[in-house]
């Protein structure tokens, strides 16, 4: 996955929906070299998410932390932490004003197909959607990612252009 960011072109406006404790953000910062990059998360505490896991894992309200990560780079004026829904922020975003986006939320239908949606929009043409977990996973969120990167392709908004491989694969995929 981390070698998939540094394909990113340099210098770009990004933003990664879903944080939780920041280590995908780090990556990201590092090796995509954002001029702008925006920290999206509800940071809320999800009872049914993470069955038979603890959920303190990734969920919980980890803003503060996350603040003290990139200290330097939000004073810089590089890192903007927003603690919102996803789609709020999307919503809330000029059209054309990202060179790509990095979701990975609640991973349910709904909300990833409203995420990409809504990215597609957001996302200059021949920019990026990415995100994480593009893989079933009956017992949380079955075949939701999928089903939502695959249905934005077939409807032609999109194209695959790389999957990568590790236990939880992320996709990118580039806006026509």
């Amino acid at each position: 996955r981390e070698l998939m960011y540094s394909t990113i072109p340099k210098g770009g406006v990004g933003a990664e929906l879903g944080v939780a404790r920041g280590s995908n953000s780090v990556q990201l910062l590092f090796r995509a070299e954002p001029s702008a990059l925006f920290l999206v998360d509800s940071w809320e505490e999800n009872k049914d998410y993470a069955k038979g896991r603890n959920p303190n894992l990734w969920m919980g309200d980890y803003s503060e932390s996350v603040q003290k990560i990139f200290e330097t780079e939000i004073e810089q004026g590089k890192v903007v932490v927003h603690k919102q829904f996803s789609t709020s922020f999307l919503a809330s975003l000029p059209d054309n004003s990202l060179d790509w986006v990095y979701i990975d939320t609640n991973h349910h239908y709904q909300c990833t197909s409203r995420e990409i949606d809504l990215s597609v929009k957001k996302v200059r043409q021949g920019g990026y959607i990415m995100g994480h977990d593009y893989f079933s996973l009956p017992q949380e969120w079955g075949t939701s990612v999928i089903r939502a990167v695959n249905e934005r392709i077939q409807n032609g908004d999109i194209v695959m252009e790389a999957i990568t491989c590790e236990v939880w694969p992320s996709y990118l995929t580039r806006v026509l």
